[in-house]
This record gives structure tokens, C-alpha cells and sequence, in this order.
């Protein structure tokens, strides 16, 4: 009997401390609160038209989001990891999706720049992780290049007026109508992506991204979507520097059958930041070019942006003022009638921590596209925003 109740306890002891090993966690982004956003339009003969929109949507601040994810410890240095996250609709509570035809402009079925995907899923990866080499990562998630571009102040934010990152589109009526508006574009996240992460040695790490939605070559018929993409980044003291390069391919001929037709989009991009005592100032320079290609014309230059932008925040006490300014050039298809722009770009906003997890904001961007023809037509985006973001 007593060696029965030894054996019970020991099991219950090795039980108890499997459990330990292993944890989950449930996380999430909730931005509520009430936003403006204004487009202006003047067309080359002076024609002004404009929209504007608003409501309490929310999400200005942060893209509301719901996930899970785990680590179990394997021993010897050794975890096996999984993040499961899900975008939310702020204002509705519904998961964010986004219709076929979006997510195929962006780079294949359910794998470009969206929040979501058209199931609204953001992040969905199994991985492994070694103290001493590193760790691995599959499924769908971010770029090593959102980081880059999004930046670290006010870093991700779904207004206009972050040059580098702020998805502005062009419009028939003003400047700009075949302007690529995003740089980081296709390249936010990637489904079906395999992602290396060195360990940090002397300040310095590596970042590796390959994804491929079919087995056959990239410059076959019949790939819907594939990516490629290197980073490095270093820290030393306050300063941080971070610099990489990713390349996205999709085909527009999604069928083997079908006539060869695709696009290929490069992003390169970095930052440099300084940070310290409350003080953040970083500056970031980003470049997106896309190229179409034929069989009967190979690739030809389709589109291309450039943006630098300096960002600067400090926080005294429970309030964070910051600002953002960035300048840009934006061109469309390289042909007689090509409309590229001068961009220039703004966001200046205050955040107050009402505690660790909840902080009142508000914010006010702009995005103005000037044709480099004619300097009467121009686009320009302004975005009005109060809120509240909660992160639990």
C-alpha cells in the first residue's frame, strides 16, 4: 500500500511539473473610439472634388486583434512554440476579412498586406527555438520587413501621414492614379512562409524569410505566390539599426493552362533609432519596385516609391507626445504619359496612459501626392482620430 501511494505521488509530482513546462497565453488589441478621414482632390485643370467618411470604427490607433500562443520547454535549451491571432473588426467585433479578389491583388490567395486574410487570420505558426542556434518558424505571419517600415514610434498605426508605412490610394480624379501607395505593400506577411531567426550575438542578429504556395520553380507557370527576405539588425547602447531586403512574386495566371503572366515586387528598406530616457528618435528610408512581366516582353518596371521619414516621441510621465514627418517620390508605369508625384507626409499626436495596459490618444495625419507635371493636380488624405486602445 505505502508502495502504491509513493508510485501515485511521484507520478503526481512528474505530472505537475510536465504542466510547468508548457504555457499559454491569450492576448489581444482592442482600439476603440471615433475617427475623420478627408480625401481632397484637384484634378490638372483645376477641379476640385472631395469625400469624407467617418464613425466610431476605431482601429486608428492599433489593429484590434485576439490570439493565442504557447511554449513548451523541451529541455536542453530547447521550446517548441505556437501564436495563433486572429484580426478583429473594431466597432463590429467581427473577424477582419478580406475578399478574393483584394487578397489576390496582394500577392495570391490570402497572402498579401491585409490585416487578415479572407478567413481573417493574421498570424498562424507552429515553431522550435534553440537558445543556441536559433529558431524556425511555419504559416502564415509577418515579414521581417513590417518591423522595419512600421517603426517603433507610434509604430503600425492605421492613419494617414506615416509615409512608410500608411496605405494611401491613389485616385482617378487627382495625382498619382497608377502610383503604387504602400511600400511595404505584398510584403507585410506571407501565408505558407518558413522563418529563421539567428540568436543575438554582440548586439547583432539575422532573419530569413521563404514562402511558396506550389513546388514548382518561381519562374514557372502556375505559382500563385512566393517570397524571399534577409534582415539584419544590431543594438548597441540606446542605438538600434535595423536593414533588409524582400522579394515577392505572384502570378496573375493562377491556372498552369493559362498564358504566363506575374509581377515581381522588391522592398528594401531600414531604420536607425535612438532611444533613451524617455526619448525616441528614429529615422527610417524605404523603396518598393515592382515590375510586370510577360512572356512576349519579359519584366519591365511597373511601378515604383521611395519615402524617408523621421520620427520622434518623449514621454513625461503618463503622456507620450510624438511626431512624424516623411518625403517621398512615387512613379507609375515608365511610359509618355507616366504620373509621378512628390509625396509629402505628416502625423502629430499625444498619448495619455491611463495605466500599463490602457492609453487615451489622439491624432491628426495627412498625405499629400503632387503630380510632377502639373502642379495643380494633387491628392491629399487627412485623418482625424480619438480613442482608446486597450491591450490585454
Amino acid at each position: 500500500m505505502k508502495k502504491s501511494l509513493l508510485a501515485l505521488a511521484t507520478m503526481g509530482a512528474f505530472a505537475g511539473a510536465a504542466q510547468a513546462q508548457s504555457s499559454v497565453t491569450v492576448y489581444g488589441i482592442y482600439d476603440g473610439g471615433y475617427s475623420v478621414s478627408k480625401t481632397d482632390m484637384t484634378t490638372a485643370a483645376g477641379v476640385k472634388t472631395g469625400t469624407q467618411a467617418g464613425g466610431f470604427s476605431g482601429g486608428e490607433s492599433a489593429s484590434s486583434r485576439i490570439g493565442f500562443r504557447g511554449v513548451e520547454d523541451l529541455g536542453g535549451g530547447l521550446s517548441a512554440n505556437f501564436n495563433l491571432e486572429l484580426g478583429i473588426t473594431a466597432g463590429t467585433g467581427q473577424v477582419g476579412t478580406t475578399p478574393a479578389a483584394a487578397a489576390a491583388a496582394t500577392g495570391g490567395v490570402a497572402t498579401g498586406a491585409n490585416q487578415g486574410s479572407e478567413t481573417g487570420v493574421r498570424t498562424s505558426i507552429v515553431g522550435v527555438g534553440s537558445k543556441q542556434f536559433g529558431t524556425l518558424a511555419v504559416g502564415r505571419q509577418l515579414t521581417g520587413m513590417h518591423s522595419i517600415l512600421a517603426g517603433d514610434v507610434w509604430g503600425g498605426n492605421n492613419m494617414a501621414g506615416d509615409i512608410t508605412y500608411s496605405d494611401v490610394s491613389s485616385t482617378a480624379n487627382g495625382a498619382g492614379v497608377t502610383a503604387t501607395a504602400r511600400i511595404n505593400s505584398v510584403t507585410t506577411r506571407s501565408s505558407n512562409m518558413l522563418t529563421y531567426t539567428s540568436p543575438t550575438v554582440m548586439g547583432a542578429n539575422l532573419r530569413a524569410d521563404y514562402g511558396n504556395t506550389t513546388a514548382t520553380s518561381v519562374s514557372q507557370p502556375g505559382i500563385q505566390y512566393a517570397i524571399k527576405g534577409i534582415y539584419a539588425g544590431y543594438k548597441y547602447g540606446p542605438v538600434t539599426a535595423k536593414i533588409g531586403r524582400v522579394e515577392a512574386v505572384s502570378n496573375e495566371a493562377l491556372a498552369a493552362t493559362a498564358a504566363y503572366a506575374g509581377s515581381k515586387t522588391v522592398v528594401t528598406g531600414g531604420n536607425i533609432m535612438y532611444q533613451d530616457k524617455g526619448l525616441t528618435v528614429q529615422y527610417t528610408n524605404g523603396r518598393n519596385l515592382t515590375e510586370t512581366y510577360t512572356v512576349a516582353a519579359g519584366y519591365i518596371q511597373g511601378s515604383a516609391v521611395k519615402a524617408n521619414k523621421i520620427s520622434a516621441s518623449y514621454q513625461i510621465g503618463a503622456v507620450m507626445p510624438f511626431v512624424q514627418y516623411g518625403q517621398g517620390v512615387s512613379e507609375g508605369v515608365r511610359t509618355g504619359a507616366n504620373l509621378a508625384t512628390d509625396d509629402k507626409a505628416f502625423q502629430i499626436g499625444s498619448e495619455y496612459a491611463l495605466s500599463k495596459r490602457s492609453s487615451l490618444y489622439a491624432a491628426y495625419g495627412s498625405h499629400k501626392k503632387s503630380l510632377k507635371s502639373n502642379s495643380t493636380a494633387a491628392t491629399e488624405v487627412t485623418d482625424m482620430a480619438v480613442g482608446l486602445r486597450h491591450t490585454f
